[in-house]
C-alpha cells in the first residue's frame, strides 16, 4: 500500500480547513477590536440585515 495516495487525497482538504480557521480567527479578532458582538453579527448575516 502506498502512503502517498492518502496524503495527496487529504492535503487539499487540510489546506482549506486551515485557511478557514485563519479567516475565522481574524474575523473574530477584528470584531472584538470594533466592540461588535460576534453573535449579533452572525445573526445579522443570516437575517439579511
Amino acid at each position: 500500500m502506498e502512503k502517498k495516495g492518502v496524503v495527496s487525497d487529504y492535503l487539499p482538504w487540510l489546506i482549506i480547513a486551515i485557511a478557514v480557521l485563519v479567516i475565522a480567527s481574524l474575523a473574530i479578532f477584528s470584531f472584538k477590536e470594533k466592540g461588535v458582538s460576534v453573535i449579533d453579527s452572525i445573526k445579522n448575516l443570516f437575517s439579511g440585515r
